[in-house]
């Protein structure tokens, strides 16, 4: 095995609440689809609910975003293209790519896939402009996809692929992960670091958690996502320091937000400095800050800030009340 065996979350990080408001968002997650071809039953792609939407983002769109991204004051640390689907199922997710590093407008661009649609084309181009590409694998057999996913893939033909673009990644990181359920004993762990170690530059097994509000997955760990004790949080982290842009351009101030119940701003009528700088966000800022969470959907229902987030704000909340009262979007009514 020659993968290093680490998280998703191996980058130093600042201390989030002492830098509380930001003026540039640290992370935009863009959603090429919202369609998915795997039925993994943790996920709402499953859940049957006509409120889950389902759209294809448009080249045109995604060159609007990527421009709105000069208006900040800084680069965007991090463009995370992912979302509720799976983006290679977007025609335009090479264009999105190309589009987005050519801008020079962001420090690093990530790409999460499950890595079963990869075909010549998407080998040879997505590393040219993703700066590091997270695929999360399902099962260790075709029979094992089937019964975690519902779906019948060929396995053999993933990991070849996987193979074949790490071979050819050049400076792009590749990162393979796979969740704790579908490697439940030492020799399953063992297979998988096997199976993948030669075939991507970090390899990581995490724990398959509890994170989406108004839908009960199959979720069997107490523990946080990446290993260690859950710790409750009141403020949401996300809403400060991103917010996800789906397919058809409705922006939510964090991606599990999936029935897009506090929909803050429309990127195809509104700039993402105006988003990002909006009453509808800032509301929710503050009503997180104020003690609020337990009153407002799906945030009372959502636990993914205590079993997936390594930012913890509570203990600054009040601080930052303060700071951000000296700026005009701050609610005085």
């Amino acid at each position: 095995m020659k993968a290093k065996l680490v998280s998703q979350t191996r980058h130093e990080r600042l201390v989030l609440g002492k830098h509380i408001p930001l003026t540039t968002p640290f992370v935009v997650y863009i959603e090429p689809s919202g369609y998915c071809n795997l039925k993994c039953a943790f996920c709402p792609q499953t859940s049957g609910d006509k409120a889950f939407k389902r759209d294809f983002m448009s080249l045109e769109l995604l060159k609007k975003l990527i421009d709105d991204l000069s208006e900040f004051p800084d680069k965007i640390k991090v463009l995370r293209v992912c979302g509720n689907g799976e983006p290679l199922m977007s025609k335009n997710i090479v264009g999105i790519l190309q589009y987005a590093k050519e801008k020079k407008l962001i420090e690093r661009i990530e790409l999460i896939s499950n890595g079963t649609l990869l075909n010549p084309d998407l080998i040879k181009n997505l590393p040219r402009f993703a700066d590091r590409i997270i695929f999360s694998i399902e099962g260790l057999s075709a029979q094992e996809y089937k019964r975690i996913s519902n779906v019948k893939i060929d396995f053999e033909k993933l990991l070849k692929n996987i193979r074949a673009l790490h071979a050819g990644s050049g400076d792009c990181i590749i990162h393979v992960k796979i969740h704790h359920q579908a490697v439940p004993s030492k020799s399953k762990k063992r297979k998988f670091l096997d199976l993948f170690g030669d075939s991507c530059d970090e390899i990581y097994i995490e724990k398959l958690v509890s994170m989406w509000p108004e839908f009960d997955g199959p979720y069997s760990s107490s523990e946080f996502r990446y290993g260690g004790k859950v710790v409750k949080r009141q403020v949401c982290a996300q809403m400060f320091k991103g917010f996800q842009i789906q397919a058809d351009g409705q922006v939510v101030p964090c991606c599990v937000d999936w029935r897009r119940i506090n929909i803050i701003g429309d990127a195809n009528k509104s700039s993402l400095l105006e988003i990002w700088n909006g009453k509808k966000l800032r509301g929710l800022q503050i009503a997180h800050l104020m003690g609020s969470k337990d009153k407002i959907e799906p945030c009372k229902q959502c636990t993914m800030n205590d079993y997936c987030e390594l930012d913890n704000i509570d203990q600054y909340a009040e601080k930052i009340i303060e700071r951000l009262k000296n700026i005009k979007t701050f609610p005085r009514d």
